[in-house]
């Protein structure tokens, strides 16, 4: 007996309401982007911190000039996302944490700080995150605390597997605000704090600057992607001596306002993107397939050839659509600027092979490769495109009626 044919629509109709890879890369985005925020105080001589670290995942780590430091959290949810409580196994865990360290680093840190952009809960009880902590601050003794107070500290010590008395130490100096910006915001939030901070910002018009953030960002993002196990032990105990290993994952680590200056000049000197007006910008995975192959035919390409087409120009499409859902706008700018490159380039090659009544394609194909190599030799921008991903967005663009690779079009006349 036949199967009964499903009534809703199959996966590949329908769009995750939970993406998590989604999720993941906008949190690591705005981390980046926030710890960007936060470098423009190693500029400010009237802040007390001479050095900042970038973690892997949450932990943003500033030094202050006494040689103590402070750790922030940084924690990121979707609007349409409950409000934090206290219960929030997220937030348990950020506590937590926050009382290990204090735990294995005593009288290192002068204070915690769990940082979101997303509302806290606000009430007179143990499930608001300010009202915990601010009745935490009150008292000297953990049997001080009112109850349910005294029940949530417990139970972080808990499961931080640490004594509640260190519990209480480390909180009493732990604040919590939701006064981040959001995603969107927090580039302009950047681009705010540079020209108020930074003096090469003062005469440069507003593009530039923006993209002297997007450099500062992109360098943060660098630090924190460096493998940090066991690396802030090295660091914070003055009788460890790291091996030269440790030592320069630390220092990769490390932002001074030394390098966050580099990262700046580097942005402010770099070539302006060709995204151009934001308005004419096309989303990636657009063409046909059918009149990409009809004119790798008419350009002579061989199968093999039209297939390995095929296949470059679905990885180049992929890589603009993990750019749009990574950086949201600023990836749609990223493929602007490369579909652009890919298509000048490939108008040149264009020009440069053709021959009327004759098959050129190939010929075409090796000068566009070689116009690639060259941009890539001249450290031009090209993000993180291989060479390959450049071809496959020629081809993109060829099955967008963008680019061809012979004078005659068969495929018109059909």
């Amino acid at each position: 007996m036949p199967e009964t044919e499903p009534k809703l629509p199959a996966p590949d109709q329908v769009l995750a309401k939970n993406d998590p890879g989604d999720e993941t890369e906008q949190r690591y985005r705005f981390q980046h982007a926030w710890a960007a925020v936060i470098s423009c105080m190693l500029l400010d001589d009237t802040q007390d911190v001479c050095e900042i670290f970038c973690e892997h995942h949450e932990d943003i780590l500033l030094k202050h000039h006494d040689g103590t430091f402070t750790g922030e959290q940084v924690k990121t949810r979707d609007s349409s996302q409950p409000i934090w409580k206290a219960s929030d196994s997220q937030v348990r865990g950020a506590f937590a944490r926050f009382i290990r360290l204090e735990e294995k680093y005593p009288g290192h840190f002068r204070a915690f700080q769990f940082l979101t952009n997303h509302p806290l809960h606000v009430a007179n009880n143990a499930q608001s995150i300010g009202y915990v902590l601010s009745e935490i601050a009150k008292v000297s003794e953990i049997s001080d605390l009112p109850p349910p107070v005294k029940a949530w500290l417990k139970r972080i010590a808990r499961d931080a597997d640490v004594s509640e008395q260190i519990g209480l130490r480390a909180l009493k100096k732990t604040t919590a605000s939701d006064k981040l910006p959001k995603l969107a915001d927090s580039t302009m939030r950047l681009v705010h704090a540079l020209v108020v901070c930074w003096s090469g910002a003062k005469e440069c018009p507003h593009a530039t600057v923006e993209r002297a953030a997007y450099s500062l960002i992109d360098e943060c993002a660098r630090a924190a992607s460096l493998d940090h196990l066991q690396l802030l032990p090295a660091y914070l105990l003055a009788t460890d001596s790291p091996n030269a290993d440790a030592l320069a994952r630390i220092n990769g680590k490390r932002l001074t306002a030394e390098r966050v200056i580099a990262a700046l000049d580097h942005g402010m000197s770099a070539t302006a993107s060709l995204a151009g007006a934001p308005d004419k910008w096309t989303e990636p995975g657009q063409g046909s397939t059918d009149l990409m192959l009809r004119k790798l035919d008419a350009g002579g390409f061989s199968a093999v050839s039209r297939n390995a087409a095929e296949n470059l120009r679905d990885k180049a499409d992929y890589l603009a659509i993990t750019w749009t859902k990574k950086f949201g706008r600023e990836g749609l700018g990223r493929y602007e600027h490369i579909r652009t490159i890919a298509l000048s380039d490939a108008a040149k090659a264009f020009e440069a092979t053709k021959v009327e009544g004759k098959y050129f394609g190939p010929q075409m194909q090796e000068n566009l490769r070689a116009r690639f190599q060259a941009r890539r030799t001249s450290n031009e921008q090209l993000f993180d495109c291989s060479n390959d991903h450049l071809e496959g967005f020629a081809y993109s663009l060829t099955s967008q009626c963008k680019v061809q690779w012979s004078i005659d079009r068969p495929w018109e006349d059909d």
